[in-house]
C-alpha cells in the first residue's frame, strides 16, 4: 500500500513538472485589421469583394478605410455592399478624403502632412459629413493616407468629437498632443512587406516576436492583393494562422473598450 502512494505521489509529481501552469501561457494578442483605401464611387473592386468574402465565411471582423471623395457621387453598389458590411460588425473608418500628394521626395506634400491646418479639417469634416449623408453613421476611427500626419492633423482632429481613435499617428505626443486613443503601428509586424504585397513568412517571423503585445494592428490594401493570386492566397494563410493561434479578431472601438491604446 505505502509502495502504491510513492508510485502515486511520484507520477503527480512528474505531471505537474510536464504541465505548463495555465498562467504562464499569454493569450494570443488581439487583432485589428487595417484595411484601406475603399472609394465607393468605384463600385466594389474583386479585391475588396474577394477578401471579404473570405473573412465573412470565417467569421473574422475587419475594418474598411472609406476615402471620402469616394462618396461624392458613389456608385449604388458600393454603398450597399459598404452597408452590409458595416452590419456583419466591420468598421468603416475615416480615411482622409482625396488620399493625395503631390511633390517629391523630402518636399512632398501629403493630406495631412504639409497641408495647412484649415485643409486638413476640411478633408477630416467632409468626410464625416459624408458618412452621415451617404451610410447614415458617424465615423469613429481615423488613419491618415500614407500614415502621413503633422501637428496641423491633432489640431485638426481635436475638433471633431466624433473621432475617438487615431491609427498610426506619425508625430510624436510632444510635438503634436492629442486626447484621441491612439492605436500604435509596429512596424515589423505587417500584412504586405513591401506595400500592396501580403508575405505569410514575414508576417510570422513579426508576430512572433511581438505576440505578448496585447493589441497588433496589421495593415493591407485588398485592391491589391487580386493583380496576382499569390496576394490574396498569402493573406489568407495569415488570417487563418492567426485564427489557429487563438487571436482575437477586434474593430478599433472594440480595442480601445478593451483598454488598447494609450
Amino acid at each position: 500500500m505505502l509502495k502504491r502512494l510513492i508510485l502515486m505521489a511520484l507520477a503527480g509529481a512528474l505531471a505537474a513538472c510536464s504541465t505548463t501552469p495555465e498562467s504562464t501561457v499569454r493569450a494570443a494578442p488581439m487583432i485589428v485589421l487595417k484595411l484601406d483605401d475603399f472609394r465607393a464611387d468605384g463600385g466594389v473592386h474583386p479585391g475588396w469583394a474577394q477578401t471579404f468574402a473570405f473573412l465573412n465565411e470565417h467569421d473574422v471582423t475587419a475594418t474598411i478605410g472609406v476615402i471620402g471623395e469616394g462618396l461624392e457621387q458613389p456608385d449604388p453598389d458600393g454603398v450597399t455592399w459598404l452597408l452590409a458590411q458595416d452590419a456583419r460588425g466591420h468598421e468603416l473608418w475615416n480615411h482622409g478624403y482625396c488620399h493625395c500628394r503631390s511633390g517629391e521626395g523630402a518636399a512632398q506634400i501629403r493630406e495631412f502632412r504639409g497641408m495647412p491646418f484649415a485643409e486638413q479639417r476640411t478633408a477630416i469634416t467632409r468626410t464625416q459629413e459624408l458618412g452621415e449623408k451617404v451610410l447614415g453613421l458617424a465615423f469613429t476611427s481615423f488613419g491618415a493616407p500614407y500614415n502621413s500626419t503633422d501637428e496641423a492633423t491633432a489640431q485638426a482632429l481635436a475638433e471633431v468629437d466624433a473621432l475617438t481613435v487615431w491609427m498610426f499617428k506619425e508625430t510624436s505626443d510632444i510635438a503634436a498632443p492629442t486626447n484621441k486613443v491612439q492605436l500604435k503601428r509596429i512596424a515589423a509586424v505587417n500584412i504586405e512587406y513591401p506595400v500592396h504585397i501580403p508575405d505569410f513568412d514575414q508576417f510570422v517571423a513579426g508576430y512572433e516576436a511581438h505576440r505578448d503585445k496585447p493589441l497588433l494592428v496589421i495593415q493591407g490594401h485588398p485592391q491589391s492583393w487580386v493583380e496576382e493570386p499569390a496576394r490574396l492566397a498569402e493573406f489568407k494563410q495569415i488570417v487563418m494562422y492567426l485564427k489557429a493561434d487563438g487571436a482575437r479578431f477586434v474593430t478599433p472601438v472594440e480595442a480601445t473598450a478593451k483598454g488598447a491604446g494609450i
